[in-house]
């Protein structure tokens, strides 16, 4: 079902994009409106190098597409830390260690994204909701895996390796990567039971998108910033983010230059613009997200930089799991749950 998934998406990309690649443009691979109107215009006015957007929703199928095929069309493509770790690994992607403006980033992020990537935003996992139809929204994991009956059947969930099980998983306070198999059989048959709860496993800000009945979509497990988009999308400011109690999953996004490309001066171009302090910083406050630009921050309103929905508090990092990759094993394992969890909840009356 997923490679047939995967080759309609393929299909549809490779019809929206000229077979023979032009070096006057650049594909751009990445989550939906992650990318401020106002940086691309900026860009436009001063280069011109047209940039072309597409977009997925779910970091899994987004690497299960390039495992595919490292001979996509796009130049430049942002991932999750592990995977731009990974696709380094395989010559994948152009080394950017020595991109004039990657100074300005946080050594922190710059390590977890590699040297053939840089840091794009950064954030936590948590839960999206709206305020007029959550009155008291979940402030543990365990009271997101036990809602009330008003919202039974109105929630939304990732389908993502470690995101899926990372509720019930932080709610028995056990590890959201781990490998043990009776944790991930508990959080197997946990979310069995969850799933009469589940409206979608679609990301959130797509199943809006997707959906005219979007209304019956009352919380959903999501990403900081999350909120902003819905808000966007809904232009209203209905939509809340929380990071539940407890240790806190990091997301990281990193942007990498395709080894394939024919466009690598002007991605790199991109690339050191997208890191120039002001432009950062335009482009944090725009799209909601948390920067790992260090110059940039010292541009932003402090009201936005302490916004613990956008800037989750890590402190020294000690109640902090950074997404990390799994084993072999543990992927296999928790691609099977994964799979029989949307098959059931796809068969549901």
């Amino acid at each position: 079902m997923m490679f047939k998934k995967l080759v309609r998406i393929l299909i549809i990309i490779f019809a929206a994009i000229p077979l023979t690649a032009r070096a006057s443009e650049l594909n751009i691979y990445l989550w939906e409106d992650t990318l401020s109107k106002h940086v691309i215009s900026e860009w436009n006015k001063y280069f011109n190098i047209p940039l072309h957007q597409f977009h997925f929703d779910n970091d899994d199928e987004r690497s299960l597409l390039m495992l595919k095929s490292f001979q996509l069309p796009f130049d430049i493509i942002v991932l999750d830390n592990v995977s731009a770790q990974i696709f380094a690994r395989q010559d994948a992607f152009e080394d950017l260690s020595s991109l004039e403006n990657r100074q300005y980033i946080d050594p922190r992020w710059n390590q977890v994204c590699g040297t053939h990537a840089i840091p794009y935003f950064w954030g936590s996992v948590g839960i999206v909701y709206r305020k007029n139809k959550i009155v008291s929204p979940p402030r543990t994991w365990s009271e997101f895996m036990n809602p009330p009956p008003a919202v039974k059947g109105h929630i939304g969930m990732i389908q993502d390796s470690v995101e899926t099980l990372l509720p019930f998983l932080y709610a028995q306070h056990l590890s959201p990567i781990t490998d043990a198999l009776p944790e991930l059989r508990a959080a197997y048959h946990a979310m069995e039971r969850f799933n009469a709860n589940i409206i979608t496993y679609e990301y959130a800000l797509s199943y809006v998108r997707s959906h005219k009945d979007n209304n019956n979509l009352y919380m959903a497990l999501g990403y900081s910033g999350d909120q902003y988009s819905l808000n966007r999308y809904f232009h209203n400011d209905n939509w809340h983010f929380i990071t539940p109690d407890g240790p806190i999953f990091i997301w990281v996004d990193c942007m990498a230059i395709n080894s394939n490309s024919v466009n690598k001066k002007a991605a790199k171009d991109f690339l050191n613009y997208l890191m120039q302090p002001d432009v950062a910083a335009k482009n944090a406050l725009d799209i909601g997200a948390a920067t790992p630009n260090m110059a940039a921050l010292k541009q932003l309103p402090a009201s936005f930089i302490h916004d613990k929905s956008v800037f989750p508090p890590i402190g020294n990092m000690k109640n902090v799991i950074i997404d990390t990759e799994l084993s072999p094993l543990n992927l296999n394992i928790r691609s099977k749950i994964i799979n029989s969890l949307i098959n059931q909840h796809e068969a549901q009356p």
